[in-house]
């Protein structure tokens, strides 16, 4: 027995991206696409800005959650516990990694730029004990992670370690990493590639008789083949809401789903149609061709035809700057955005996804 809906069904105001419950690493550092230099820029860019307030070194605290700031200035993602990049202009940067010793360094000496690796299990005394050892004295560090990145009792053993001597900086590295460089934006650009590869794959395998599962499963398969060290898949849902892959049945019918891979560090996606007519353009294009650098958020959405999703993309799916109805955001220059366009209808929940680059003159996809 089939029922007919009388009316849209109701709206996401959010894209829930499955993450596993254990990382992969990546395996090398692609010295060629990103030599390490570009790491270390990041790193001396940050510390003239703490600098600037008076700060003496910073802290970046990551973990398994959260790798995208380690994996920005130290080239290292953590699989599982937290970890720390303690830094001052004109010491040697020391990385706090492993799981629960030093059995991990080897491996992570050749994926990190960082020289000094270091394993501890008191993570705040280990962060005094290295601005200690510096060649001046030090009256104030820089923190960023420290509530984001850390459990309860980790972050209690930090602040009681750095006592009053810290400022949290979180903002300063939001601002840092919005601005993208020329090397991050063509690593972005292979992201991107590879998402839409991927989505073809799915597309292929569809139209030679795989099911719909089967078919997403192709694009995992593909985005993985072709560099991707991620790989997690969306799909709309006939309910109105969002599922995993794993939750979609092995059976043909029309789906739409957005694809998001990781590649060097660098997030890409791709919108995934099986059995659907081509989406319709025009609601994106339009939404894009107001996007400039000053341009104000609350008013490009509210002339938007239609319910959109945005927000940076980066080294993280979802980064600064995010958009929101009533939170007003203005674009500057070099901004990355993904743009989820949610069209839900009476049968389906339909998704697309177009990521573009603001630059001087406007905003252009990003390909």
């Amino acid at each position: 027995m089939t029922s007919a809906r009388t009316a849209p069904l109701s709206t996401p105001t959010f894209l829930p991206m499955m993450q596993p419950v254990l990382r992969r690493g990546r395996s090398f550092l692609d010295r060629e696409v990103l030599p390490s230099d570009e790491n270390e820029r990041r790193l001396n860019t940050l510390l003239a800005l703490a600098g600037e307030r008076g700060l003496d070194g910073v802290v970046i605290f990551g973990a398994a959650h959260t790798p995208e700031n380690l994996g920005y200035y130290a080239n290292y993602i953590p699989t599982t516990f937290h970890s720390a990049l303690v830094a001052r202009t004109g010491e040697a940067p020391v990385l706090f990694a492993g799981k629960g010793g030093a059995r991990d360094h080897p491996y992570i000496r050749t994926v990190s730029w960082v020289a000094d690796l270091r394993y501890s299990a008191t993570i705040g005394s280990a962060v005094v004990e290295v601005a200690d050892s510096w060649g001046a004295p030090w009256h104030r560090l820089g923190v960023v992670g420290l509530d984001t990145s850390l459990p309860h009792e980790v972050r209690d053993e930090v602040v009681a370690a750095l006592g009053k001597r810290f400022v949290e900086i979180d903002d300063i590295v939001v601002g840092q990493r919005r601005s993208k460089s020329a090397r991050e934006l063509a690593v972005l650009t292979k992201a991107n590639s590879i998402a839409r590869h991927a989505a073809a794959a799915a597309a292929d395998a569809y139209a030679s008789g795989a099911g719909r599962r089967s078919a997403l499963a192709a694009a995992d398969f593909t985005a993985r083949a072709r560099g991707a060290h991620d790989c997690r898949i969306t799909a709309g849902t006939s309910l109105g809401g969002v599922a995993a892959m794993s939750e979609i049945r092995d059976d043909r019918g029309p789906l739409s789903a957005v694809i998001a891979v990781e590649y060097l560090g660098y997030w890409g996606m791709a919108a995934i149609r099986l059995d659907l007519d081509d989406g319709d353009d025009a609601p994106l294009d339009n939404l894009v061709a107001r996007m400039r650098p000053g341009a104000d958020s609350i008013e490009v959405l509210a002339e938007a035809d239609g319910t959109f999703l945005v927000n940076g993309i980066g080294c993280g799916l979802v980064e600064a700057p995010m958009w929101g109805y009533g939170h007003a955001v203005e674009l500057r220059p070099n901004d990355v955005l993904a743009i989820v366009h949610i069209v839900p209808t009476a049968e389906r929940l339909e998704l697309d996804v177009r990521t573009v680059v603001v630059e001087a003159t406007g905003a252009r996809p990003l390909s």
